[in-house]
């Protein structure tokens, strides 16, 4: 797999198709103000085919509608790193492409499992896993269908929301050789 990062430019005027996955960085729509106004080049990419991973983002995605279908980012949270996923779409690309992501792939977090999560949102985003939550001062657990990570067809692909700490994850290479810094914007093609 290659890994590139997406500059400027590029991303207001170049190819996006020749890319099979673009990952925006952690709070990348609050850093880049590049992303957010050519935020409609990567809605274009995902309608064409294309699949766009959103990592976590804070209120500023709230400010306009960076998603394809309308949404909003909460303060819901899951701050116990060890609490427990179960995953609703096991099928759902965003799991098997381009590596299969699995049980392992869950186990050593090093900080809370999820944060910032999609909330109220149009149905037509899929909910990929369920968090039991809990933190690490409260002993109650309650289950609740999370948005991290969330996904939704638009066009001829897909556009997904890791909207919660899965940049915390670390080790065994889960998606790429290495994780993207704050507001970076990366592509990847195999």
């Amino acid at each position: 797999m290659t890994v590139k990062l997406i500059g400027r430019d590029e991303l207001a005027w170049g190819d996006l198709s020749q890319y099979g996955t673009i990952v925006t960085g952690v709070r990348a729509y609050e850093r880049r103000d590049d992303l957010r106004a050519h935020n409609n080049r990567l809605l274009e990419y995902v309608q064409k085919g294309g699949t766009l991973i959103v990592q976590y983002n804070k209120f500023e995605f709230n400010e306009a509608q960076y998603g394809p279908y309308p949404a909003k980012v909460s303060s819901n949270r899951v701050t116990d790193e060890r609490a427990p996923v179960q995953v609703l779409a096991p099928a759902n690309p965003v799991f098997t492409t381009p590596n299969r992501i699995g049980p392992d792939d869950w186990a050593g977090w090093v900080q809370e499992r999820g944060l910032y999560f999609l909330g109220d949102r149009d149905p037509q985003y899929t909910d990929l896993v369920q968090l039991e939550i809990r933190s690490r001062t409260t002993p109650a657990r309650r289950p609740a269908r999370s948005s991290r990570p969330v996904s939704a067809r638009a066009g001829g692909s897909t556009w997904a929301s890791a909207c919660g700490a899965s940049c915390r994850r670390r080790g065994r290479g889960l998606s790429a050789p290495r994780e993207p810094d704050y507001a970076e914007a990366v592509a990847c093609s195999l």
